[in-house]
């Protein structure tokens, strides 16, 4: 690891060392040269007959001193040099030490074992202690902060150093026994990369780098399946010989399935778009398209490069009229959103495509404006529909009116047949009444009893003939009348009715009890023949009994729907026989108890379905009956039936309550 910190003079400080040694040495060899030379010259003056006893006593005084300086002096060369030497051993095991990264032990050594200036050495631990803790530190604190963890490999690509940390030992309740010692490809919960097993290890026997390889991992963090990505590099030996790979890895699993999951969106939308009538399209801040994103080139061809670097008016400027142009730019340049701008394109084939444009405009984070985005959509089929509708339209319209003009030349023929035929019945039928009363006064008293019967059978029956003749004219007038329908007291024309009641033979007289104010929407001749139906059969069905009461009323349906009521104390009906009152010429009682038609009841249906309501009737033999009917919603012209609607169950009928105003005596 390089030291974190450096100086120029570094460079400088091996130079100095070797001059220092240098001269050390040569400095020991000049002395050791003087004193060679010193003792060579006393030597043969001290032994030889020149000198005294005294003069040699007194130089031999002199020189000790310098002997013992020369000496001590050698003695400190020689310290010097082991000092050295010691010095030199420790910083090599140290070296040692702090290459292979057992730092500790380094620093232990140099302050137990200081071999020269321990004061110097100490210092030098102290700074290795505080660069290598600090760094440690730092490394530690990356180790555990980072997702990334430390790996290593030997020269044969088995992993011989990894975090404990790593997602796939620890996290994932592994040990690293049983990891380290085994090539990538050995362990079984490593999926290989996307080239396989065999690419991996020959670019690792290639001794090549690598960055982000991805691995698919059996447990990772805990999880069933996850990815990792490793990096890594080869490293050398100081030799220069490989010595195996180094790199980091990191968890990639939530990146990965983020990818995956915008992958599988990224394809539906693909998919989306080509199946999709609808396209992207954007323009810049002078409205003018942008490069093309492929939608339009589906959807144009080879008009949609055409149309890039143009606006919409200068490409498509025959698709509108001026002044629609003129307002869809006055809407760009307001910075309005705009939507179902339809208009026709032709092709560069010939064909043409109509297409309906939808925008809003786009600004960039600072809220400036950068142009409009929006989509298309083509709606030629759509179009297409449209005019085929129109054209089915008008030849329905067509169908319509010729078959309502044929069903009003017949109705008016059917209703001139049935007044020519009701005028040509009607007259026979009266001479056969007329010649009846002829021959019963020419008789006179000369009549027999039992020709007298005769002869009232016959008046009867075509008394009988021409009330059934008229009844069908009514039938047919109920059907083809027209309906003019308007606000209406529905109380005053029922006063207007039983007033004009024709006479029954009864015991006593009907209470009629009216409720004031009911107000209508409907034909007030339509509706004088409903009541002058209901009200008569209510009267007449009524006139055996001692105390007749028939009331006309309104009760609320169960959608807030107005039904009226018309109920008498009657001889009333078999509810189970109901549905056949409506029948024409079908009725529950013998013309010899209650006369009529039998028609009366089917004509108030149909006029009341023709003003959008309908009719049902309830009752119990001995005790009544109940006639109750809707008219529909407050639409003039309305002639479609609807269903009688619930209501609520009525009041009994108050016999002996006190007459009211409006109540009538028949």
């Amino acid at each position: 690891m390089p030291w974190p910190h450096t100086s120029p003079a570094d460079a400088t400080r091996p130079v100095t060392a070797r001059r220092i040694k240098l001269a050390s040495a040569s400095l020991g060899l000049i002395c050791f040269v003087t004193l060679g030379v010193a003792l060579g010259a006393l030597v043969p003056l001290l032994s030889g007959p020149e000198l005294s006893d005294a003069a040699r006593q007194r130089l031999l005084l002199a020189l000790f001193p310098a002997a013992l300086g020369v000496g001590a002096l050698g003695a400190l060369v020689l310290v010097q040099w082991r000092a050295r030497r010691l010095a030199a051993d420790t910083l090599r095991s140290t070296a040692r030490e702090l290459q292979r990264g057992a730092w500790r032990s380094a620093v232990h050594r140099m302050r137990e074992q200081p071999p020269a200036e321990p004061s110097a050495f100490g210092d030098l631990a102290n700074q290795v202690e505080g660069v290598m803790g600090e760094s440690e530190r730092r490394w530690q604190a990356r180790v555990e902060l980072s997702l990334e963890w430390y790996w290593e490999t030997d020269e044969t690509h088995r992993l011989s150093s990894l975090s404990a940390e790593a997602p796939m030992v620890k996290p994932a309740d592994r040990a690293l026994g049983d990891v380290l010692g085994r090539r990538h490809d050995e362990l079984g919960f490593v999926h290989p990369p996307s080239g396989g097993w065999a690419a991996f290890n020959q670019m690792l026997d290639r001794q090549r780098s690598f960055h982000e390889l991805e691995f698919e991992v059996d447990g990772l963090s805990g999880r069933a399946r996850g990815w990792m990505a490793l990096t890594g590099r080869p490293r050398l030996h100081r030799d220069g010989r490989f010595a195996g790979y180094e790199g980091v890895g990191r968890d990639i699993t939530a990146h990965k399935e983020s990818y995956q999951r915008l992958q599988a969106s990224e394809q539906r939308y693909a998919v989306l778009a080509g199946l999709s009538a609808d396209w992207y399209w954007a323009t810049d801040a002078e409205h003018r398209f942008v490069a093309d994103s492929g939608d339009l080139r589906r959807h144009f061809g080879a008009l949609a490069e055409a149309i890039v670097g143009r606006t919409r008016w200068e490409v498509y400027d025959d698709a509108l009229p001026e002044a629609q142009w003129r307002a869809h730019r006055a809407d760009m340049e307001a910075g309005r959103p705009f939507q179902g701008l339809e208009f026709l394109v032709k092709r560069p084939d010939g064909s043409q495509q109509w297409v309906s444009v939808a925008g809003a405009p786009r600004y960039d984070e600072n809220g400036r404006f950068i142009g409009y985005h929006g989509v298309g959509r083509d709606i030629t089929l759509r179009k297409k529909a449209e005019q085929l509708l129109v054209l089915h339209n008008r030849q329905l319209q067509s169908a319509v009116a010729a078959r309502t003009k044929e069903l009003e030349f017949a109705n008016r023929d059917l209703e001139a047949f049935a007044r020519h035929l009701a005028h040509e019945l009607r007259t026979p039928i009266g001479h056969v009444q007329g010649l009846a009363e002829l021959l019963r006064r020419r008789l006179g008293q000369g009549l027999k009893p039992e020709h007298d019967e005769l002869l009232d059978l016959q008046i009867r029956a075509a008394q009988d003939m021409l009330a059934t003749l008229e009844a069908l004219l009514a039938l047919a007038r109920s059907s083809s009348e027209a309906i003019e329908r308007h606000e209406l007291d529905l109380s005053l024309l029922a006063q207007d009715v039983i007033a004009n009641l024709p006479p029954v033979e009864r015991i006593a007289p009907v209470r009629w009890q009216i409720e004031p104010g009911l107000a209508v929407w409907a034909s007030e001749s339509q509706m004088r023949i409903v009541l002058a139906n209901l009200l008569g059969n209510a009267a007449k069905f009524t006139r055996r009994v001692a105390e007749p009461v028939v009331s006309l009323g309104s009760v609320l349906g169960a959608h807030g729907q107005l039904v009226y009521q018309v109920r008498d104390n009657g001889a009333g009906f078999d509810a189970s026989r109901a549905s056949s009152l409506f029948q024409p010429f079908h009725r529950l009682h013998g013309s010899d108890e209650f006369q009529g038609t039998g028609i009366g009841l089917t004509i108030v249906q149909r006029i009341v379905q023709r003003h959008g309501g309908n009719i049902r009737a309830m009752g119990e033999v001995g005790r009544g009956a109940c006639f109750e009917f809707s008219l529909g919603q407050r639409e003039p012209g309305s002639t479609i039936a609807a269903p009688m609607p619930e209501v609520s169950q009525p009041a009994p009928l108050q016999t002996a309550a006190l007459p009211s105003p409006r109540e009538l005596a028949a």
